[in-house]
């Protein structure tokens, strides 16, 4: 804008308060409605400000919901935060706080778990007001990446498609699910969420709107893959679909050791028998461990599996088989029980200082059992342990780093701080880095949706031969750090 107000903002300023109508150069706070007309008068602000078609707000509300996530270990509260009507109002952000060196973080739902999400007296750009499905053809799904998978699935269910995997948290963002990687029952077979996206539309740190995939700006298209948000604020993208079933059979497997649950877990993730294939680790009420192998095979009512065919061969413990029958959208949303738990007993609300790694086959039983050994109860906090064998040459995301093995186990603690402090968090953060220092010696990695702490020498350590060109690329697309800047991965 240009330096008066804007037919539109001056609406919105009469309305609220807390709407943004510019930008103090001297001060680097924003003018609202009950600074604006003295800041104006003084020609001290910003003539480039951006006449926004959403709203950026600073009301103590919005900054106090900005300023944490899910993980509530950190607290950093953003100085605004942008509600965009479309794309174009992020083109907009980005190219003024480029320009004034103004820190941005993308937040959908705000499930990161060690800060990722926040801008400590910046501006965080809340992904959730752009959640439209574009389109659903035969073969592809073009959504924007504030949608809620939760939300996106019902509706590709009513064309009688689904995507080839399915994150198994389907409150996350589809640009959530692209930052990290993004693992469901299904990865196994398919890989990562990533694995079978085809096209992402980005805005880059200097506001520069592109499309990236494997034939246009591929390096970048590379780059986005499970690229933690350093290089674009990702608005929207296109995943290959398939036929969807109409219901899902779950068998639940249980193992009194670890070496017969992985036998069996490999065994299922080579024979592609069934369609989904995880697993977890529980408390026995004997003492001692349960491994629990959760195997599922999607059908139509017309043509139901046949059981003795699908279990052929397994050495499970046969009297405490659990098979079920569920419609498919069930099987999908299979967290939410726990969830709605979660949330009735405050759990939720806890800090979740959560460990996931990928540990390579050959290591695992040793690494599992020695861990799963040292924990104490209090150290989970009620959480719980996530334990499946995946197929590395399923999974093609460069930058979803994984161990050189045919095979390798996603093992991940869960937990929950008791009691709810952040001194708590810390200490069991302490423990995850011991942990991921003793994965990292046999060739493990860590699945960066977790709070294990982390440093600019661990990162450049976890991305390897790859890390020279993404420090190269993101320097080009953001040599002023503005973006994201949360991980601390090429900013100190």
């Amino acid at each position: 804008m240009k330096q008066g107000l804007s037919r539109r903002n001056l609406v919105k300023g009469v309305l609220t308060a807390s709407v943004v109508l510019g930008f103090n150069t001297v001060t680097r706070t924003w003018a609202t409605t009950a600074t604006y007309p003295d800041e104006y008068a003084d020609g001290i602000l910003a003539t480039d400000f951006p006449d926004f078609e959403g709203q950026l707000l600073t009301d103590t509300d919005t900054l106090t919901q900005a300023a944490e996530d899910f993980g509530h270990i950190e607290y950093k509260v953003p100085k605004a935060v942008l509600f965009p009507a479309s794309k174009h109002d992020i083109v907009k952000l980005m190219k003024f706080a480029n320009q004034h060196s103004i820190l941005v973080s993308t937040k959908g739902q705000g499930f990161s778990t060690d800060g990722e999400t926040l801008a400590e007296a910046g501006v965080v750009i809340d992904t959730s007001s752009l959640s439209t499905i574009q389109s659903i053809t035969d073969t592809t799904l073009h959504v924007e990446a504030g949608a809620r998978w939760l939300d996106v699935m019902p509706t590709l269910l009513e064309h009688q498609k689904t995507l080839p995997i399915v994150v198994d948290f389907l409150e996350i963002t589809v640009g959530g699910a692209i930052s990290v990687g993004g693992f469901g029952a299904q990865s196994f077979k398919y890989g990562a969420m990533t694995d079978i996206v085809e096209s992402i539309e980005i805005v880059t740190a200097q506001g520069q709107l592109l499309q990236c995939s494997a034939k246009s700006n591929g390096w970048l298209f590379n780059a986005l893959r499970a690229g933690l948000g350093q290089f674009g604020v990702i608005v929207s993208a296109r995943f290959k679909l398939q036929p969807a079933f109409s219901m899902a059979r779950y068998f639940q497997l249980v193992y009194t050791d670890f070496a017969s649950f992985s036998k069996d877990n490999l065994l299922l993730i080579e024979s592609n028998r069934f369609d989904g294939v995880q697993g977890g680790v529980q408390a026995s009420e004997t003492g001692g461990w349960l491994f629990i192998l959760q195997a599922t095979k999607y059908y139509n009512s017309d043509q139901p599996p046949e059981n003795t065919a699908l279990l052929e061969g397994l050495n499970y413990n046969p009297e405490a088989l659990t098979v079920q029958d569920m419609p498919y959208f069930t099987f999908l949303n299979r967290l939410a029980p726990i969830v709605e738990y979660l949330r009735s007993t405050g759990l939720w609300d806890y800090p979740h200082p959560w460990c996931p790694l990928l540990i390579p086959a050959s290591k695992a039983e040793s690494f599992i059992n020695k861990t799963l050994q040292s924990l104490k109860p209090e150290d989970l906090g009620g959480g719980p342990i996530l334990l499946s064998g995946f197929n590395h040459c399923n999974m093609s995301t460069p930058l979803l780093r994984k161990p050189n093995e045919k095979h390798f186990f996603y093992f991940s603690l869960m937990r929950n701080a008791t009691p709810p402090t952040k001194e708590r968090a810390r200490e069991l953060m302490a423990l995850n880095r011991d942990i991921y220092e003793s994965a990292r010696q046999i060739g493990g990695y860590y699945y960066p949706v977790g709070a294990i702490p982390m440093k600019q020498k661990d990162w450049s350590l976890h991305f390897g031969h790859y890390w020279r060109p993404m420090k190269m690329l993101n320097q080009w697309m953001d040599p002023k750090h503005v973006l994201n800047p949360g991980r601390a991965i090429f900013n100190k």
